[in-house]
């Protein structure tokens, strides 16, 4: 096998369950259409509350500088992906009221796959060695947080994810709701909505264009506490 290229063939899962499918269709049977027509948008339904819960990459990852296999080189990805939750009463259009969410039982879990969603990639293997390809922290609770039109909602962020290895990649979002039954010993949570970020790009150390200026949202985020790096007037790199 070529050395430069890495080894996912017995890549390793990490043991969260999958979706059941009671939760990618609809009381009538019928299929959701997000999963019959895949975009970046991923809509759960919860038969026992009669509650949907909508995932939405409200800020998708543009690209990130490889960050090696050294611990304390870290180049997180840019801008910080940031996932917003949409929660709805089965039969209404209108968003349920944030405060009449359980939020600190909601758990957003983050997973490296390949570009066309088809393998995951975050386990890359050398036996008898397993090494992470996805660094950082993985797992995000919501903030309520107002967005830059002054629109108040519940939204995940992870500032801090950085990639190994250079390649073409998206992220994977499982949005688990835990209960008190989660928290007794051997209990597992379900899964009750995922989404896909927009693949981007993980450069070599010469290949990498540069970070970019953080965003409106970012600002806005930051500006009411969030921890997120913020970078303003940023230079563009300069090329050979």
């Amino acid at each position: 096998m070529n050395r430069d290229q890495p080894n996912y063939s017995n890549t390793t899962h990490y043991p969260y369950p999958q979706p059941e499918p009671r939760f990618q269709q609809f009381a009538d049977n019928s299929l959701n259409e997000e999963y019959t027509n895949p975009t970046y948008r991923s809509i759960g339904l919860d038969e026992r509350e009669k509650r949907t819960y909508e995932l939405v990459v409200c800020q998708q990852p543009l690209h990130a500088r490889m960050c090696g296999f050294g611990e304390k080189d870290r180049r997180p990805i840019d801008p910080p992906p940031i996932v917003q939750l949409i929660v709805k009463q089965q039969g209404q259009d209108s968003p349920v009221d944030v405060q009449m969410l359980q939020i600190p039982f909601f758990v957003l879990h983050v997973t490296l796959w390949s570009d066309d969603r088809a393998e995951e990639r975050n386990i890359i293997s050398n036996p008898p060695k397993c090494t992470r390809v996805l660094m950082g922290s993985l797992v995000s609770s919501p903030s309520l947080l107002k967005n830059p039109e002054g629109e108040q909602g519940l939204y995940f962020a992870f500032p801090d994810l950085s990639i190994r290895t250079e390649g073409r990649y998206t992220l994977r979002f499982s949005l688990m709701k835990l209960a008190n039954s989660d928290f007794q010993e051997n209990a597992k949570s379900k899964i009750v909505a995922q989404v896909f970020s927009d693949p981007f790009t993980v450069y070599s150390a010469k290949k990498f264009p540069g970070m970019t200026e953080s965003t409106e949202l970012s600002k806005a985020f930051a500006k009411q506490g969030l921890k997120i790096p913020i970078r303003n007037d940023v230079r563009a790199r300069k090329t050979d």
